[in-house]
């Protein structure tokens, strides 16, 4: 029966009826957000592409080998923000750079347009998307992006043949064991572009190292998008942002650890698709509660009062964050829990059994800001 269920699930995943549900999930949650925090990358919407190689072997249908990496089932997503706006795993002949041409579309007129958030958008992936035909998907729906370069053969005759008078020193940076560091300009046109792109260059010298090695991303940004008044900040400002990808690549966690993902259940593709489609509504489900429910909970870190002593430089503005709470802990606090149910009257009450005090106050916070919503 199992996987009759999900062999149903994956027919509806093809035939694009899950994903629009996806879709619509990901859209409700996001529009209860305020906008200052759905702008977390310094006021820009992070959309982050990118797959995940699952555990494989040669008897599940669409494993594919990369080197260095060993086979298994490539699943995609693009993430909005915390979630996951759509889904797929690879079949036969498909990668991560196809799936993500394909997905972002889909994510476009499902997500941004309704939330009227195209223009703060910002396509961040690493260099696999970082080609030409990827390129011309990002800039056909007028999204910005920065897009890693590694992945060209020019960039790195690019960035060594520029002259010493484009780079900006930034000299060593001790905690990254960097000795130098150095930023610049550049414009770059491959084979078959029809027109040339900025690129962003990066230079640095490692510790014990003699010769310097070289980065680059692509990006279709200007110095107004970001607010800065010259190239060096605007260099600056811009590998900062990228460097941000690397904690998007951490909420891969919830999904492939909590949620136990990385291990597909099925050999064949159209069951393994519903089982994905199936968790990647369950991680929605989760991290929509945690960003509805925990609004405002109690254990938030809260401004100091007047009468305790805390030492703080005096051009440093402390201001509270939030901390989140992973999937499996919500699980564990909310969803697994020993409760009655009773219908009566059209009313249905809950009564949990065996909860802690902290653990009644936590439920009852949750769920209620989940209904005032």
């Amino acid at each position: 029966t199992v996987w009759r269920c999900l062999e149903g699930l994956g027919k509806l995943m093809q035939e694009g009826q899950l994903g629009a549900v996806q879709g619509e999930w990901a859209r409700r949650i996001l529009s209860t957000q305020p906008r200052r925090e759905l702008l977390e990358c310094e006021g820009w919407l992070p959309v982050f592409g990118d797959g995940s190689l699952l555990e494989g072997s040669w008897k599940r249908e669409g494993t594919k080998y990369i080197k260095d990496k060993g086979r298994g089932l490539m699943w995609t997503t693009v993430f909005v923000g915390p979630l996951i706006a759509a889904q797929a795993i690879a079949k036969p002949g498909e990668g991560e750079e196809t799936l993500v041409r394909a997905l972002l579309p889909q994510v476009v007129e499902g997500v941004l347009k309704p939330l009227k958030l195209v223009e703060r958008a910002l396509v961040m992936v690493d260099s696999l998307n970082g080609k030409g035909p990827s390129l011309d998907v990002y800039e056909q729906h007028q999204l910005k992006y920065i897009a890693g370069a590694g992945a060209l053969s020019q960039t790195d005759e690019v960035l060594r043949t520029q002259p010493e008078s484009q780079w900006f020193d930034l000299g060593a940076q001790p905690k990254r064991g960097w000795t130098e560091s150095a930023v610049c300009l550049a414009w770059i046109q491959c084979e078959g572009w029809k027109e040339k792109r900025l690129l962003v260059g990066r230079r640095i010298v490692r510790q014990d190292d003699m010769f310097p090695i070289y980065y680059g991303v692509l990006t279709n940004l200007t110095e107004t998008d970001l607010g800065v008044s010259d190239a060096r900040q605007f260099a600056l400002k811009v590998w900062r942002l990228y460097d941000a990808k690397g904690r998007m690549e951490l909420r891969y966690q919830d999904a492939l650890s909590d949620l136990g993902l990385h291990h597909p259940p099925c050999q064949a593709h159209v069951r393994n698709a519903g089982f994905y489609a199936l968790g990647t509504l369950a991680h929605t489900l989760g991290v929509g509660v945690e960003l509805i429910g925990g609004r405002g909970r109690k254990d938030m870190p809260e401004k100091p009062s007047k009468t305790q002593a805390v030492k703080v430089p005096p051009k440093i503005r402390v201001k509270p964050r939030r901390s989140f709470m992973r999937l499996w802990r919500v699980s564990r606090r909310l969803f697994a829990l020993p409760a009655r149910l009773c219908r009566h009257a059209r009313t249905l009450t809950v009564t949990l059994l065996g909860a802690s005090a902290q653990t009644q106050q936590l439920f009852q916070h949750y769920w209620g800001q989940i209904c005032r919503c």
